[in-house]
């Protein structure tokens, strides 16, 4: 009996939805799968190790050829460079240059000396901008001598998300450890020793990421980190690692346990991936300690996206300490995962996503979400206020102070939902600090707050200054700039009909929503996005010091 035929009905359509998609992408030139992007093709090294799963699960004439190939094309392009921060890390496609050796001594740099280092870079590049759009003849080029300076400093320094990507190792490795355990018996045996190489070489990376804390773990990639120890530990006869696992998930639910929320705190993107992947503990790992702890941190989870889910809208709540689109069947897994475990009568709906090519991993898991749990999200809200606390991380702030005190406030009922967030010190763009949801006819209208540099590029910045307040259907957010350069802050609204909106500086009149507003701001610029979507653009100006702090108080009213 194959893998394939253990699957619930549910499993084995979330299972050929991804599969059909992956290797139809699938490039067997480059051994790996390719997706297209306007006019170029990118090299997707998660998806195409999900299409090796895919095959290991359905087990057909000529799958594991299939999948040695994919597997030998991945392998390639993982560094085995003992002693640098990047060790045991994997390039993106085969084109891409390897981070500069030898420049980055990271053990001697230390914590606060790469947070020293972040600091001056971002104060420097800032005054170097100011300067460029000062000066006549360089103005309109200021964007491109910008990006020559970064590059320049990509290209004799490694630098974290721009020449090397850590997290990757743990997406990879959670792929690598599910064809060992099922695959024993099928991989060639040089294929199995070439894994559990690059498995050793990886682990030994990430081992050292997460000791020295030189870039901090998020909550899903920690979630990876300790199953990973525990399983790569027993296999590769690593016993400190496995101890490791136990140590650093007790530390990560002492945490937790503090106010009942991950650093992640209601994420959809990110905490799907943080409860599939506890689930692998409890199924794979023979260690009752690491099991326990893992139940107890999923189960938690489970009950803190509860309390941000409305049943009527089939979407969470904000606001997001990090997220992509709004629309939860756009970018998070937790629709497929709802599907596979309420099952097709209770939850039919799993549209694809981008994330949905993580199917065939999440399916070798066990998840199990708590009975109560399942009612609350069946069971419409009515009118619902959820206040919580928890501790954010920051990735970039000051190590000795990285995890601020946040408080979520949401208001959920069938119809409009609210949700806004003070106390965030995080500069990353994925903050979503202020969300409306309100229903269509045909879909779900929404509203966030976000903030991007005056040419539209959202980037990480120190900081923009977040605080926001609500009652129900009335919002307030002070904005507070305190940042060096130009900076947007602006309202991005996505409907139906959007073409019909009406702009009023105390009055936004949406297709079945009005916004009463109070705006102590500078006047906006109205920009239509596309059919659905517009941005109101308050600019932020350095020039202009009283810019740089804005107030908006919001009534919410369905028309």
């Amino acid at each position: 009996m194959t893998l394939y035929d253990q699957l619930s009905p549910e499993g084995k359509t979330l299972l050929d939805e991804a599969g059909k998609r992956l290797a139809a992408a699938y490039d067997p030139a480059l051994r790996l799968v390719s997706w297209r992007f306007d006019e170029e093709r990118e090299v997707s090294l998660r998806a195409s190790l999900y299409y090796a799963l895919t095959l290991m699960i359905r087990d057909e004439t000529g799958a594991w050829d299939l999948i040695e190939d994919i597997c030998r094309a991945v392998l390639a392009l993982q560094i085995d460079a003992p002693g640098e921060i990047f060790h045991g890390v994997f390039r993106h496609n085969p084109t891409e240059a390897l981070p500069p050796a030898g420049a980055l001594d990271y053990h001697r740099l230390g914590l606060y000396g790469r947070y020293w280092a972040d600091c001056t870079w971002e104060r420097v590049t800032d005054g170097f901008h100011q300067k460029l759009i000062a000066h006549p003849a360089l103005s309109k080029e200021a964007g491109a001598i910008e990006n020559l300076l970064r590059k320049a400093l990509t290209d004799a320094v490694p630098v974290v998300w721009d020449t090397y990507e850590p997290n990757l190792r743990e997406f990879l490795l959670m792929c690598f450890s599910m064809l060992l355990r099922h695959g024993e018996g099928r991989l060639s045996a040089a294929l199995k020793n070439d894994l559990l190489h690059g498995a050793r070489l990886a682990m030994e990376g990430s081992v050292t990421r997460s000791k020295t804390n030189f870039t901090p773990l998020n909550t899903n990639i920690q979630c990876m980190h300790i199953f990973l120890l525990d399983f790569f530990g027993k296999l590769l006869h690593e016993p400190a690692w496995r101890d490791y696992a136990v140590s650093y998930a007790q530390e990560m639910l002492s945490r937790y346990q503090e106010h009942h929320a991950c650093a992640e705190f209601n994420s959809p993107t990110y905490c799907g991936v943080d409860l599939s992947t506890l689930g692998f503990v409890r199924r794979y790992s023979d260690s009752q300690t690491l099991i326990a702890l893992a139940e107890e941190l999923e189960s938690g989870i489970w009950r803190d996206m509860a309390d941000f889910y409305n049943p009527a809208m089939r979407n969470f709540c904000g606001p997001y300490s990090r997220a992509y689109e709004l629309e939860m069947g756009a970018h998070t897994c937790f629709c497929d995962m709802l599907y596979w475990v309420l099952g097709e009568k209770d939850f039919p709906w799993h549209p694809f996503s981008v994330e949905s090519v993580n199917n065939p991993l999440m399916l070798l898991g066990d998840i199990r979400m708590p009975e109560d749990v399942k009612r609350a999200f069946l069971t419409p809200k009515q009118d619902v206020t959820v206040r919580r606390t928890f501790r954010e991380l920051s990735e970039r702030g000051d190590p000795e102070n990285n995890s601020a005190l946040c408080t979520a406030e949401a208001w959920i009922t069938p119809e409009l939902m609210a949700g806004v967030m003070r106390g965030s010190e995080n500069p990353s763009y994925q903050l979503h600090p202020l969300v409306v949801f309100w229903r269509q006819k045909t879909g779900l209208g929404t509203i966030k707050l976000l903030r991007c540099l005056p040419d539209g590029q959202m980037t990480h910045l120190h900081t923009v200054f977040f605080h926001g307040e609500m009652e129900k259907n009335r919002l307030t957010m002070d904005v507070n700039a305190k940042v060096r350069r130009d900076v947007d802050i602006f309202f991005e609204i996505e409907c139906d009909n959007a073409d019909t909106i009406e702009i009023s500086d105390s009055e936004w009149r949406l297709p079945g929503l009005t916004v009463a507003l109070n705006a102590q701001a500078p006047r906006p610029t109205v920009r239509r996005i596309n059919a659905r979507t517009l941005r109101m653009i308050y600019p932020a100006r350095i020039s202009q010091p009283d810019t740089m702090r804005m107030r908006f108080e919001m009534t919410l009213n369905l028309s």
